[in-house]
């Protein structure tokens, strides 16, 4: 009876270090887990930080374009109040200072056609900011994604999103 009890107890032994032995192995199995996490979290932390960072680049860019055309409107808009507060010329004036023109109805031709096409080209300026819009909302109802929209009109991805969002409050 002894001997049994003592073979069980040999037993009952070695089952308790195999079970010690593969709780090790999974504690182990677990730590290398958590370090392998731990990298991901880095990289993604690392990844997500550069994401941000580019953005934020992008924003820069584009509110210094902004800063520009707002500029430009605003050069724009002191050359036609300079423009209206010069005195105006007239007619006999502009027929001195352009001899070739054989006379006062030519001249009166000249200023209309210089008007029309200051005024076309405000026009086109402001039609082609508007394309641009309409051609992103045209793109963005195809489906496709800011990156790829940025792409197709050599523009930042930040900057569509930002147009796109300003289209959609107005």
């Amino acid at each position: 009876m002894t001997t049994i009890l003592f073979i069980l107890s040999f037993a009952l032994l070695a089952v308790a270090f195999f079970l010690i032995i593969l709780l090790y192995l999974k504690i182990t199995q677990l730590k290398d887990v958590e370090m392998k996490q731990e990298r991901l979290l880095k990289e993604f932390e690392s990844v997500i930080t550069s994401y941000v960072m580019e953005i934020k680049e992008e924003n820069e860019v584009f509110l210094n374009r902004i800063k520009d055309m707002k500029h430009e409107q605003a050069e724009e808009n002191d050359k036609k109040s300079i423009h209206i507060r010069e005195p105006e010329l007239t007619t006999d004036d502009l027929h001195d200072l352009l001899p070739s023109f054989s006379n006062k109805e030519d001249v009166e031709q000249v200023t209309i056609l210089e008007n029309e096409k200051k005024q076309d080209t405000q026009e086109k300026d402001d039609n082609n900011k508007d394309n641009i819009v309409r051609d992103i909302e045209h793109l963005i109802n195809l489906g496709l994604s800011y990156e790829e929209i940025a792409k197709k009109l050599h523009k930042g991805k930040t900057e569509i999103e930002l147009l796109h969002k300003f289209r959609q409050n107005h």
